[in-house]
C-alpha cells in the first residue's frame, strides 16, 4: 500500500520541537516535564528529551532538574520564529538545492526549473516571518 505523506513533510523531531513548544506556551504551568510534553505530543518521553536536548543546546529552552523539574522557554513566544524551532532542529538549509545532490546535473539544466529553489524560500520565509506567538495564536482555543 501507498503511504499518504503530501509533498512538503517536516520531520517528525521537528513536529515534536515546535508542538512541544507551542504546549510549554499555552501551558499554565511554569516548567513542563518530559513525561506531560510527550503525552500532551503522543511522543515517546525517550524521543521528546533527544528532541528537546537540541532546543536547550540551541537556547530556545532551558530545563530544570530535580522532582519538580522539566522544560520552559528561554524567551518570549514572540521572540521565537518557527525558523529558529525548525532549524535547531534540521541545522541550516543546504545551498545545494539538487534532490540528487550533485553539484551539476545529469542534464543541462534541472528538470524542477528552479521551482524546488521556490518552495524552499517560499517556507524559509514563512517560518522566518512567523514566531511561536504566531503558531499559538492560530489555535483558536489558546490564544496568548
Amino acid at each position: 500500500m501507498i503511504g499518504t505523506a503530501g509533498v512538503v513533510h517536516i520531520s517528525e523531531m521537528a513536529s515534536l520541537a515546535l508542538h512541544g513548544m507551542a504546549f510549554i506556551a499555552v501551558s499554565e504551568e511554569q516548567v513542563l516535564s518530559a513525561k506531560a510534553i510527550a503525552e500532551a505530543t503522543g511522543a515517546s518521553e525517550a524521543h521528546l528529551a533527544k528532541v528537546f536536548q537540541r532546543l536547550v543546546k540551541t537556547g530556545l529552552v532551558c530545563s530544570e532538574r530535580g522532582p519538580k523539574g522539566g522544560y520552559f522557554l528561554a524567551k518570549p513566544v514572540e521572540e521565537i520564529t518557527l525558523l529558529e524551532v525548525f532549524q535547531s532542529i534540521e541545522g541550516k538549509t543546504e545551498d545545494n538545492k539538487c534532490p540528487l545532490k550533485r553539484e551539476k546535473c545529469p542534464f543541462n539544466q534541472c528538470l524542477f526549473e528552479g521551482f524546488l529553489e521556490k518552495m524552499e524560500e517560499e517556507f524559509t520565509s514563512y517560518f522566518r516571518q512567523r514566531s511561536l506567538a504566531d503558531f499559538v495564536n492560530s489555535l483558536p482555543q489558546y490564544p496568548l
